[in-house]
């Protein structure tokens, strides 16, 4: 069964992140255009819409990103699964092919894996940093208590919230430490949890 929906998208939850990112690349001097923004938009996660189905509502800078509300019409092909609960399965790209959600899905938690560990590293860098100057690690039970110890000295930005909106654990003592991302899942101590140890 096919249904045709139109779709409003506040980008103000995963969305907003990939565009900031890519708009700092795109143009790092200048400010973000409603043009460029609506580019970006129809390009976002492999999917080309056609930049005519994404209107702009507003563009708010936030330092060096962007917030950017987004309005984006397209058609969503809707089954009804196993359970006999209804599922968005596919979404049309602009060229009229029909893309599968859940592999957009899992791309997009792909690249929020690769964020993950770079910012898990970068505390990382940041703890030995400390350890050098001090001797040991920070210890604490927290990753907030962390990021108290290391921020601005060790850590110039703050760090608190993986990419699923869950907060980043910390468990460290004198000689050791675990930093762990609960992963796509949100659920701690599962196969897609990602983490760093020493």
């Amino acid at each position: 069964m096919l249904t045709r929906r139109k779709a409003v998208f506040s980008f103000l939850i995963l969305i907003t992140l990939g565009i900031a990112l890519t708009a700092l690349s795109a143009r790092a001097a200048g400010e973000l255009t409603p043009k460029e923004a609506r580019k970006l938009i129809a390009r976002l996660a492999g999917v080309e819409l056609p930049s005519d189905a994404v209107r702009v509502k507003s563009i708010e800078s936030f330092g060096n990103a962007y917030v950017v509300v987004a309005q984006v019409e397209t058609a969503f092909r809707v089954v009804k699964g196993d359970n006999d609960k209804w599922r968005v399965a596919e979404i049309r790209t602009g060229d009229r092919r029909w893309e599968d959600v859940d592999m957009l899905v899992r791309a997009l938690n792909a690249e929020k894996t690769s964020r993950v560990r770079a910012e898990l590293e970068t505390i990382a860098t940041a703890l030995e940093s400390y350890r050098r100057e001090h001797g040991f690690y920070v210890e604490a039970k927290t990753e907030a208590a962390l990021i108290d110890h290391l921020n601005p000295r060790y850590l110039s930005r703050i760090i608190r919230l993986d990419p699923w909106h869950k907060a980043y654990e910390y468990e460290g003592n004198r000689t050791s430490f675990v930093l762990r991302s609960a992963g796509p899942d949100g659920q701690p101590n599962t196969a897609d949890d990602l983490t760093i140890s020493r």
